[in-house]
């Protein structure tokens, strides 16, 4: 076997190459040997290109797998840290809305002090990348939740008197007094009394729906009497001029007419009146 190939290695071989558009043909003699190593360094040259091209295809693939999952991975984070920054944003809000809810409510009733949910401090635990996409459906749940309980508070909050119609000085308070009429002791007075000086403007404290807006029996004079919704009605008399109709829309703050002494009126004042569900309650509970 060894002689064999000594001698096949050894024996020239001749190798004939043939253009196709000559009609020559050109013979190369190489010894065996040498032809064996060329097509061994052919194979080679093969199997080398092939190796390095599914190496570098194995490599662009996990490549771009790796930049997919880098970009998934940086959107859960970002929807992650958005929805808690608005968590976090929104928990103040609520907590401060809840205390002016209760506030007004206590008000109403004519009740004192303070007081409110506390919240607890929040804990976070760390959570693995599988995860992220469940956390931010529970949140954006819980943010819509927040959403919708926060509309409900604001316009609850909006529909609340809050502040002085106009500043000035408390010339008579709510409750019981002796008319300045009359001279009867223990007349009801159903509202405030600011006095200031005649042309003051007069803001309405919530916003809301003029229902009246002119002249009215009673020793109102020039009137204006604006719903709130949840209950609650605001009245301002003696106007000495309106700025308002029946009908139109305002805002807490909106100028709805000016100071006077139209109607019952020993001087230039404005009759505040705050109401629930038709029936007065004491405004200074509203004017801090």
């Amino acid at each position: 076997m060894r002689k064999f190939l000594r001698a096949w290695l050894t024996r020239p071989v001749t190798l004939l190459v043939l253009p196709s558009d000559s009609a020559r043909t050109y013979r190369l003699r190489l010894p065996g040997a040498v032809l064996v190593l060329l097509i061994a360094a052919w194979v080679l040259s093969i199997g080398t290109a092939a190796f390095l091209l599914t190496r570098d295809i194995h490599y662009q693939a996990m490549r771009l797998l790796n930049r997919h999952l880098a970009d998934q991975n940086e959107a859960y984070a970002r929807e992650v840290a958005k929805v808690e920054t608005m968590a976090k944003r929104l928990t103040p809000l609520e907590r401060e809305l809840k205390r002016l809810i209760a506030r007004s409510r206590r008000s109403a009733v004519e009740e004192t002090g303070e007081g409110g949910p506390r919240s607890g401090d929040s804990v976070h635990s760390p959570f693995l990348p599988e995860e992220i996409p469940g956390r931010v459906a529970r949140l954006v749940t819980l943010g819509d939740k927040i959403f919708q309980e926060y509309s409900e508070l604001a316009s609850l909050a909006v529909s609340t008197p809050q502040g002085w119609p106009v500043r000035g000085w408390i010339s008579s308070e709510f409750g019981e007094r002796t008319s300045p009429y009359t001279g009867e002791v223990g007349t009801l007075h159903q509202g405030v009394d600011i006095a200031n000086k005649p042309g003051t403007p007069v803001t309405a404290t919530a916003g809301g729906v003029v229902l009246h807006a002119g002249w009215t029996s009673g020793g109102y004079g020039k009137m204006v009497l604006i719903s709130h919704g949840y209950g609650y009605s605001t009245l301002y008399g003696h106007f000495s001029r309106l700025k308002v109709s029946p009908g139109s829309r305002v805002r807490q703050g909106d100028v709805i007419g000016y100071l006077g002494s139209t109607g019952n009126a020993t001087g230039p004042h404005c009759h505040y009146e705050v109401r629930l569900y038709g029936v007065p309650i004491s405004p200074r509970s509203f004017m801090k």
